[in-house]
């Protein structure tokens, strides 16, 4: 009988207001909004319909992740684990700078791509963040090895993770997933995407706007 695969569900936290407002939140614990805790409820619904079992959850520690997580530990008879190394990227004082002013007055993407060093005012750098992010889904797949484990954590250090761990770059910023979208690896010398930014489960905001 081949060995049961294993399989990491990710999940990015629901809508907060920096989402809608445009600006970044990376180290700030920003809570969730209305709509954010209506998506988590959502998807912990959806979840919980999957005819495969999940072992534990983890999360970042910050609010809008743990407070995604929770409902759908809940499902489970479970609580969250919660794991400093999932968190978001961390900007520095560029805490709270809007998406226009990060990428277009202070080109902070053409700077992470020319140096994977490059760490903005007192922030981290973008290999520091993909390593970390990485090393954690490394961590809790090695640990819980033939199950399903649910991780719920920030769209812009996954975005990075997943570069480095897909295509060994951890500037492909191609796999950007939406607020409470699912997204699937299975686990294995190398991991696969086999399903990327599912929305199908989540409800309507007009309100929504694009944003991290």
């Amino acid at each position: 009988m081949a060995a049961r695969p294993t399989i990491l569900t990710l999940v990015r936290h629901g809508q907060t207001s920096a989402n809608l407002d445009g600006v970044w939140h990376g180290s700030t614990n920003t809570p969730l909004t209305d709509h954010g805790h209506r998506q988590a409820a959502a998807t912990a619904a959806f979840l919980a319909a999957h005819p495969e079992p999940i072992g534990r959850v983890y999360a970042s520690p910050l609010d809008r992740a743990h407070h995604t997580a929770r409902p759908i530990a809940a499902r489970f008879g479970l609580e969250p684990v919660l794991d400093p190394a999932l968190v978001e990227f961390d900007l520095g004082e560029w805490e709270g700078a809007s998406f226009h002013t990060l990428f277009e007055e202070r080109r902070l993407f053409h700077h992470m791509k020319q140096d994977p060093h490059y760490a903005p005012h007192g922030g981290e750098s973008p290999s520091q963040v993909a390593l970390r992010l990485s090393g954690a889904l490394r961590t809790i797949a090695d640990r819980h090895r033939g199950e399903r484990v649910v991780v719920v954590t920030h769209g812009g250090a996954l975005s990075i993770a997943l570069g480095l761990l897909l295509d060994d770059d951890y500037s492909s910023w191609n796999r950007m997933m939406k607020n409470c979208a699912i997204s699937e690896l299975v686990w294995g010398p190398r991991p696969e995407l086999i399903r990327f930014n599912s929305i199908d489960h989540l409800p309507a905001d007009p309100d929504e706007r694009p944003g991290r």
